[in-house]
């Protein structure tokens, strides 16, 4: 029995100590851009907090596919990924802020196909499909925008 404590006892520190540097840091999305850009984002950070109005400077940056190794690590996943491009991030924090979820919209930093699992998604096939739907609804509210997604009417998925 006291083996059995002493191990569960491990793993809550553990667990504590990985959730512990989990933060949501205020930056500007000019900031933001810049530190992604630089590959300086703080290791095991969240998506910093941004909100509707700064998806229109993000999406300026979309197309950016330059590698980085550091990004927001989604709150609800203990894996690296590895590289990622920069424009893949920052549509990962436009679909974070559109759908209201500052932990991470999802546990992949990437967009999947449900209908081919194993095709790796461009980012030159998201950028056009997060522009159109940013310029049909950018005079909408951020709850309007929770209920309105850039890949709906495709098999494409965080």
């Amino acid at each position: 029995m006291k083996f059995f404590l002493l191990i569960i006892t491990s793993l809550q520190i553990a667990v504590s100590s990985c959730n512990s540097g989990n933060q949501q840091h205020d930056m500007t999305a000019a900031q933001y851009i810049a530190t992604l850009s630089a590959d300086k984002y703080p290791e095991y950070d969240l998506v910093p907090k941004l909100d509707k109005s700064d998806i229109g400077e993000l999406l300026k940056h979309a197309g950016n596919n330059r590698l980085i190794n550091h990004y927001p690590i989604p709150a609800i996943s203990a894996v690296r990924y590895g590289p990622q491009q920069v424009g893949m991030i920052i549509l990962y924090t436009v679909e974070s802020i559109r759908t209201q979820r500052p932990q991470g919209v999802s546990s992949y930093p990437y967009v999947q196909d449900t209908a081919a699992p194993s095709r790796k998604v461009p980012l030159e096939e998201l950028v056009p499909l997060y522009n159109a739907w940013w310029q049909r609804n950018k005079d909408k509210s951020a709850a309007e925008l929770k209920d309105i997604s850039p890949l709906a009417g495709t098999t494409l998925r965080w």
